[in-house]
Order: C-alpha cells, then structure tokens, then sequence
C-alpha cells in the first residue's frame, strides 16, 4: 500500500457539478426522443436505446473506476473520464445516423460516471462520516434539481434549436467542467492500493456484498432509488392515461415531488453532522415505510386522483432526502481501504435495480394501477426492513 500526496479537495461547488452533470444528460435530450424517430426513420424502441444503454453504462461504468481510483487516484481518474464524456458528447453532437447516436451515449456515460462515482468517493475521503453525510446531502439535493430541470430544459432547447443544442450544451458544460476539475480538484485519497486483476475484484466485490453495513444501508439506498425509478415509469401512464388527468395537471404535481426530495437533502445537510447517519437513516427510512403503505392503501382503495398517487410519494421522497445521504455513506464506507470500489459497486446496483423495477412496471402496466403501487410501495418497505439486518460489530472508520 503506498502513499499518496494529496492536496484541498475540490470545493463543494465542484463537487455539486461533477455529481449534477451526469444527471443532466441522463434525460435532457428526452423531450427530443419523438423527433427523433423521424429524424432518424427509425422506430421508438432504437431510440429508447439512447437512453437504456446510457443508463446501462452509467452503472456498468461504476464499477470500472471504482478499483481505478483506489489504485491511481481520484484526481487522474476523474480527468480521464471527463475527457470522455467531452469526446462522447462531441459525437452526440455530430451524430449522422441513430447507431452512431447511441455508441455516442454509450461513451458519453462512460466518461460521465466518473463523476458521479468520485465524486462520493472525495467525499468520504475529505470528510468524517457524518460531515461527509451532511456534504452529500447538498451534492445530493444538486442531482435532484438537475434531475426536475432537465426535462425542462431540453424541451426548450429542442422548440428553439432542435435535439443537437442538447449535446451542444452538454459538450460545453463537460469542458467546462473538466478544465474546473484540472484546475481546483486536488488528489483526496491518501493510500492507494494495487490493482488487482478480474478475479480479485470479483472477490472484492463480493466481499463488500458480504458485508453486514454494505448490505445493511446498501440495501436501503437501493429499495429507495429503485422505488424512484418505479415511479418514474409508472406515474404517467397511471395519472395521464388510467386517471384521464392532462400532462399539465402531471407536472404541477411533479413539481411538488421533487420539491420534497430537495427539502429532505436540504434537511440532511443541516442535520445530520448533529445528528449521525443512523438516526438520519432511522427517521428517513420509517417516513418512507409509511408513506408506501399509505400509496398502497389509496390505490387500492380506487382513490383515482394525481394526489392519491403523489402525495404519499411526495412525503416519502422527504424522507429519502433525509435518509439517502448518510445511508450511501454508511455503504461504501463497508470496505474503509476500498471506498472507490464500495461507491462504484453502489452505483452499479442502485441504477440495476431501476432498471429492472422499471422493466417490471412497464410489462405489468395492462393490470392496471395496483401493480404499480405494489412495486413502489413495496420497496419503500423493503427499505425499512433493510435497516433491521444486524451488522455485528462495527469497525472503527478512520476519518
């Protein structure tokens, strides 16, 4: 194990931008996906493809860098991705054909992962636990605010100038943001450790999976975010289709939802320095419980009204916003010599587990809304329930 020198960390601005980018062009463009298929002549499901292979590579891509950080550092791995988010979204930009767009958004979630999952990782290696909590609480709340305007946004860009303003603007920010990142993102890590080859990181893995904290709150952040992802997917078609509400009723009420989970990242932030991650988690995770059995409860009970599906969704992503932070800490944090590792490998399940829950809603659709708000619902349970697990005897977490 040899040491590192190791200079400030990137400030938290940085910090916010690194984690909030990637989360900006996950869904940007999407406003412009119908036009596309004309563009393109092509059907609706190569287009999806832009976006499930994004999603796709996002995780599978987290799980790279994770080794590769512990090994060489923060700093060189982070500007490397970024370089390939740059290169990646240039070919977004200059894509002549709906092939060459999708391998584009291939690279381009190649290069941006890197963000997301260094920049957890200097974090907890900057920060004590529960002040690395309280920092990710804000970085947090950031991807939340990207996630609500992107949607937003694009669909502006694409009624001014069309779906390439979206890559134009996502080529620029990564510039941008890799020339911030070369010049105030100092190294963080003050040990790396070899590289090992496939087998040990395999077996890296798997111990980090047979970790009672990993599984403990990793399972917690996974049940929630999974739980978003159902909704992501099912709300529409259960508010605009199955409760014959207008997509303007859809959005006001969107609006409110993600209002909440800024509040809750708002709160942890605030709190949980104070408090510590395992009462945050504790308070999080049994607003979340209730809030899916009330779902639950109205669906069922026929209640067909946009609030009986929002608001209890609403009210829980209050309590995720309060929860999720400390939790992700308290997950990579299972392996202290492999944090990188740790953060790449949550990742990689929160994102598998979205797109899988979001599989399950769209095949189980024609039933109607109760599947949906089992699914939903269910997690947020399931989330709780994760938080029973005994974790034994906790090992001592160096700052």
């Amino acid at each position: 194990m040899t040491q590192l020198r190791t200079t400030k960390g990137p400030p938290l601005l940085l910090l916010v931008a690194l984690t909030a980018v990637p989360t900006l062009s996950t869904n940007i463009f999407v406003p412009s996906m119908p036009g596309l298929v004309e563009h393109f002549a092509t059907g609706g499901a190569t287009v999806q493809l832009t976006l499930t292979l994004y999603l796709l590579m996002l995780g599978i891509g987290q799980l790279l860098y994770g080794p590769l950080s512990d090994r060489f550092g923060r700093r060189p791995v982070l500007l490397a991705g970024l370089a390939i988010y740059v290169v990646g979204s240039g070919l977004c930009l200059a894509a002549p054909s709906i092939g060459i767009l999708i391998l584009a958004r291939v690279v381009q979630a190649a290069g941006g992962c890197a963000g997301v999952m260094v920049g957890r990782a200097m974090i907890r290696d900057m920060y004590e636990r529960d002040k690395a909590a309280s920092m990710l609480g804000y970085v947090t709340m950031a991807m939340a605010m990207a996630t609500a305007a992107a949607p937003v946004t694009g669909a502006f860009l694409e009624e001014w100038h069309g779906w390439r303003a979206s890559f134009l603007l996502m080529t620029v920010l990564g510039v941008l943001l890799a020339l911030f990142s070369y010049r105030m993102a100092g190294e963080t890590l003050v040990h790396r450790v070899p590289l090992p080859s496939l087998a040990p990181i395999l077996m890296l893995y798997a111990t980090a999976l047979g970790s009672p904290r990993f599984r403990r709150f990793g399972g917690y952040t996974i049940c929630t975010i999974a739980s978003y992802y159902a909704f992501v997917a099912g709300a529409p078609y259960v508010v605009i289709d199955l409760y014959e509400q207008p997509p303007s009723t859809f959005g006001l009420y969107w609006i409110v939802a993600g209002a909440s989970y800024i509040a809750g990242n708002f709160l942890a932030g605030r709190l949980t320095e104070r408090a510590g991650i395992e009462t945050m988690t504790w308070i999080g995770g049994s607003i979340v419980a209730v809030c899916g059995c009330v779902l639950i409860g109205l669906v069922a009970a026929d209640i067909r009204h946009p609030a009986a599906v929002f608001l209890p969704v609403a009210a829980s992503y209050i309590g995720s916003g309060i929860s999720q932070p400390g939790a992700s800490i308290g997950a990579i944090e299972a392996l202290p010599r492999n944090i990188g590792a740790c953060a790449g490998l949550l990742g990689a399940l929160q994102l598998g587990a979205g797109s899988l829950v979001s599989l399950a809603i769209g095949v189980t659709q024609h039933y109607g809304a109760l599947p949906f708000a089992l699914v939903c619902g269910g997690l947020l349970v399931a989330a709780l329930l994760s938080l029973l697990q005994p974790m034994g005897k906790e090992h001592r977490v160096q700052p």
